[in-house]
């Protein structure tokens, strides 16, 4: 996790905080509001330190995330733990509009992939791409719900797109395929079946600014 420095006031001066780079809780770049929730000296091994914990109130999702920090150097303080400890991407707001499911799934297994459960986090992104797919289907291209559910990944990947979009999906859904089977056929690093994906999520966002287009479409 990537930190930046808070200049906090506090009781008649400044110190200087380490927070997240990106809110924990949304992944927006992270300007909080910040408040000391304790500031204690403790005992450690055989000198004092100061240790400050505090809340982080993110005006991007209105949610709060925390922090221990312990005193670096005079005023300033060193980031010892962050709740939540994992570091969501920042979606576009296109994909959350057309696809929350997908936006949910993606980070359960993004967080899954902060902890080194690559394994669950390999299939959940499958799992996301499958979702997403279907959503986008649904709005743009097919009015039968039926008719979309039914269909597996490989189909709706085949039938619904095609070029450098379908050679995106199809590596996501091969490669997640893998973490599902007994013996894997593929050696491969998770980040690689994300980049495809993330290219795959890039796609999908452009197709829905041109079919649904900010200003109105000429009439003459």
């Amino acid at each position: 996790m990537d930190f930046i420095d808070q200049r906090i006031y506090n009781n008649g001066g400044n110190f200087y905080l380490q927070i997240p780079k990106f809110c924990p809780q949304c992944g927006a770049v992270n300007n909080p509001v910040t408040n000391i929730l304790s500031r204690q000296s403790v005992k450690t091994s055989d000198e004092n330190e100061l240790i400050i914990s505090a809340s982080h109130y993110c005006n991007a999702c209105n949610k709060a995330h925390f922090t221990i920090q312990v005193e670096s150097s005079g005023s300033s303080y060193l980031a010892k733990t962050v709740y939540p400890e994992t570091q969501p991407s920042l979606l576009p707001e296109e994909i959350h509009r057309l696809s929350p499911r997908f936006v949910k799934i993606y980070g359960d297994s993004e967080a899954a992939e902060q902890r080194g459960a690559t394994e669950l986090a390999g299939t959940g992104y499958r799992s996301a791409l499958e979702i997403l797919i279907k959503d986008y289907a649904l709005k743009y291209i097919e009015t039968d719900k039926e008719q979309v559910a039914k269909l597996s990944l490989s189909s709706a990947i085949e039938k619904y797109f095609s070029g450098d979009s379908f050679n995106a999906a199809e590596v996501v859904r091969i490669l997640g395929n893998d973490y599902t089977h007994w013996v894997q056929q593929y050696d491969f690093n998770l980040s690689q079946l994300k980049a495809y994906l993330d290219i795959f999520v890039g796609y999908i966002k452009m197709q829905v600014m041109l079919k649904d287009p900010i200003v109105s479409k000429r009439k003459n």
